[in-house]
């Protein structure tokens, strides 16, 4: 015992590797560390049963989550708008769904392509390319195709709601979106008024009335929506109507304007250079048809003035608004704001994105010149 001690103080390095002998053999074994999601060596667990916190904190969930929740967030109001849109029956009757459907598409096709791709990303990788600046790079990625997608959607929104603004405010009567409305808008103001239908509540009531969709069922909405009356109503129109029957008594529709007003008019079409067009329609006017006797009503004589506000179809309420003029305003201050909106949204996405990257490119520069100094440092204590 005495020569084994005077043995191990005479060689103390058989005491070091007798005593390291004693530890297991990959004790203090350096492990490189993982990167971002990359498989390394972990912790193992008795069982094979990891806790939860580590099984739902890895990166790439981390990163996920994050990263959607923050998309689904900037699309909550582009989203919010087009579902808006979509239960507007005003934008949905002249422009249709197709436009507001594609915004929606797309914002939900994103949030969901972001996640795909980072679930690749770190599935597929290289560990040396998973790197916080790649994730950055991602995020700027989609952030980026947000914007771009919102600028491209609120072009078509923005040109449809002018383009219907004007139709209705301006050509009410002859453009090709809103002229079909306009013929069953007359045509219903003529059963409407008849005497029998006059005293009526809705002209839903009154014989000869027909719904056919979406026509009478939208101006019926635009009555109750808007409180209005009308569509495209002209009241000097109802003053060049003046009924007069056949010898069978069906209806004949008759125009008392003077020949010399109409070749006046024509010739003042043909001098002016700037020719504006202007539908004159003849109001049916309603022949009460007696024993031997004709005699005319529902328009007054042309001396009587007329009303410039037509009586309501559905209602009794005869509002003093036209609903072509109602609509165009609704076209205008609803979905000409919601294109604006989405338009600017996007370009506050695309800067945001454009500035991020800028800033990441300052950080390399900076952390570069900080880092000179020390590296210097540690190359002149090289021998």
């Amino acid at each position: 015992s005495r020569a084994f001690r005077l043995n191990r103080l005479a060689h103390p390095h058989i005491s070091f590797l007798t005593t390291m002998s004693n530890y297991p053999a990959n004790y203090g074994s350096a492990t490189q560390p993982a990167s971002y999601g990359a498989a390394g060596t972990q912790q193992s667990y008795p069982y094979d049963s990891k806790p939860s916190v580590v099984r739902f904190t890895n990166p790439r969930n981390v990163f996920v989550g994050t990263g959607m929740i923050l998309l689904v967030l900037l699309s909550i109001v582009p989203v919010w708008n087009a579902a808006a849109l979509l239960q507007d029956p005003n934008y949905t009757f002249w422009v249709g769904e197709t436009v507001a459907a594609w915004l929606i598409l797309l914002c939900s096709t994103i949030v969901i392509l972001y996640g795909v791709t980072i679930f690749l990303f770190f599935s597929y990788a290289r560990p040396q390319v998973q790197t916080e600046q790649t994730i950055m790079m991602i995020a700027n990625i989609f952030i980026t195709l947000l914007g771009l997608v919102l600028m491209l959607i609120s072009l078509p929104i923005s040109r449809q709601s002018i383009e219907t603004y004007n139709n209705l405010m301006h050509r009410c009567d002859y453009s090709e979106q809103t002229h079909r409305m306009y013929e069953y808008s007359q045509v219903l103001q003529n059963i409407r008024a008849m005497p029998g239908c006059a005293s009526q509540f809705s002209v839903e009531q009154c014989e000869g009335y027909e719904e056919v969709r979406p026509y009478t069922t939208f101006l019926k909405d635009m009555e109750e929506h808007f409180r209005c009356a009308g569509f495209c109503f002209r009241p000097a129109a109802a003053l060049a109507a003046v009924p007069a029957t056949s010898q069978n008594g069906s209806i004949v529709l008759m125009s008392e304007k003077p020949r010399l007003h109409q070749d006046r008019k024509r010739n003042q079409d043909k001098v002016s250079p700037r020719h504006k067009h202007e539908d004159h329609v003849t109001p049916l006017s309603l022949l009460e048809v007696y024993e031997g006797d004709v005699q005319t009503s529902a328009f007054k004589s042309s001396s009587t003035p007329i009303s410039p506000y037509p009586p309501t179809l559905f209602t009794d309420a005869n509002y003093q608004a036209s609903c072509e003029g109602m609509a165009a305003r609704d076209m205008k201050n609803f979905a000409g704001d919601i294109g604006f909106q989405t338009f600017y949204q996007g370009i506050y996405l695309v800067i945001i994105a454009i500035t991020t990257g800028f800033l990441k490119l300052i950080g390399f520069c900076v952390r570069k010149d900080r880092d000179t100094p020390y590296l210097d440092a540690k190359a002149g204590a090289r021998p």
